[in-house]
């Protein structure tokens, strides 16, 4: 997930053009200062002179200012056919990205994990939609969050897994949910009343039981490395079966984010 305060209308969309599609681009100003507080960006994105919340120190930030776009347009404008502006800055926005996130995130590791799980690389659609869960748990905590990401109604979000054999979306987002819960309380200073504050839980108990009902696991059971094997053993031995994973390779770009 990429965080960003951009005002200038053109950088905002080469921003979402030059993204990975599987990630979420956050720019609206209240969904920022949510992200920040219950969720997982690798970037923060920064346009000089835009408001910015308090930030965790050890996000790298990418800041842009005028100067530099100043730079771009007239790199753009001195070529014989200049190419769109969105379009030009989107290639310039993608090598800054990359350069300047580079570590593995906990969404990376966790992604590897379940892949070795599976014993089968993941299938797209369904990387993305896992990403996009343990990213921003707390903004996905229902089917209607999702289903609206997508542009899809949750009738027809639901259709489309029952056609294919699958549980509903609705089972693989508690899933991933609750891997979010196990990255935070891997931290053993973090008490399960602030996990489940964090990652839009109504309450301590209601993570509870919903780990109990998926894992059949404690959080205390979960903030081990055993814990964690465990919780992706489960998922994989259920949901990430050679017959399941079919099914979510014919979901397409369903969970990708649109670029207009």
């Amino acid at each position: 997930m990429i965080v960003a305060r951009v005002t200038d209308p053109y950088v905002r969309r080469a921003l979402l053009a030059a993204a990975n599609p599987e990630e979420d681009v956050v720019t609206e100003p209240v969904l920022v200062a949510e992200s920040l507080h219950s969720g997982f960006p690798r970037l923060l994105v920064r346009l000089e002179g835009a408001d910015w919340p308090e930030a965790p120190a050890d996000i790298p930030m990418l800041r842009l200012d005028g100067a530099l776009l100043q730079r771009w347009e007239a790199e753009r404008r001195m070529t014989e056919v200049p190419r769109p502006r969105v379009e030009f800055f989107a290639t310039r926005l993608a090598a800054l990205i990359e350069g300047s996130a580079t570590a593995a995130t906990w969404v990376d590791a966790a992604l590897a994990d379940l892949s070795r799980a599976a014993g089968a690389r993941l299938p797209t659609p369904l990387r993305t939609f896992a990403r996009r869960i343990m990213e921003f748990p707390g903004r996905y905590t229902t089917l209607h969050d999702v289903a609206e990401a997508c542009g899809v109604s949750r009738g027809a979000l639901k259709a489309r897994f029952r056609r294919r054999g699958l549980a509903s979306p609705y089972t693989y987002l508690r899933w991933f949910r609750i891997m979010a819960v196990a990255a935070v309380l891997s931290d053993r200073s973090v008490t399960v009343g602030a996990a489940a504050h964090r990652l839009g839980f109504t309450s301590s108990g209601n993570l509870c039981r919903m780990m109990a009902a998926l894992a059949d696991q404690t959080p205390t059971e979960v903030r081990t490395v055993g814990g964690w094997q465990r919780l992706l053993i489960s998922f994989a031995w259920i949901h990430l079966t050679p017959e399941a994973l079919d099914g979510w390779s014919d979901l397409d770009r369903l969970f990708q984010r649109q670029v207009a």
